[in-house]
């Protein structure tokens, strides 16, 4: 499944990506919106769009990435609702030699904001992809 609607900017550490809310996004419950704890969802993509870009521009492959917690979670009550732009920013805070990595992440939706760290995983397949 791919959420993100595009990808506003990126940096080596950091990206900006954003999601139009509509009646044919995945998890739209008519008359209410997307319930924000699927925000989780839209950030663990960001993370993702921002290794992907990182392999790619040194020319190697992007396996699958793989989430694997949550903290400092909050703000998850209630929609997103249709029309709204959601904007979504990922920042490398940890990165291990082992695939784990930590990523600050806020998402804005112009009401109020959803932020949290991710915690996530990536296969390393060799050394030179760690340095990617």
């Amino acid at each position: 499944m791919l959420f993100l609607t595009q990808i506003v900017s990126w940096g080596r550490d950091d990206l900006i990506g954003e999601v139009e809310v509509s009646a044919d996004s995945p998890f739209f419950e008519p008359g209410l919106g997307i319930p924000r704890w699927v925000g989780i969802e839209y950030m663990a993509q960001a993370v993702g769009a921002l290794d992907g870009i990182r392999l790619c521009e040194a020319a190697l492959p992007v396996p699958p990435g793989y989430l694997l917690g949550t903290r400092r979670l909050d703000q998850t009550d209630g929609y997103f609702h249709s029309g709204a732009t959601l904007r979504i920013t990922v920042r490398e805070v940890l990165k291990g030699d082992n695939g784990l990595g930590v990523f600050s992440c806020l998402l804005e939706d112009g009401e109020r904001s959803l932020s949290c760290e991710l915690t996530v995983y990536r296969p390393v397949a060799s050394h030179a992809e760690t340095d990617a």
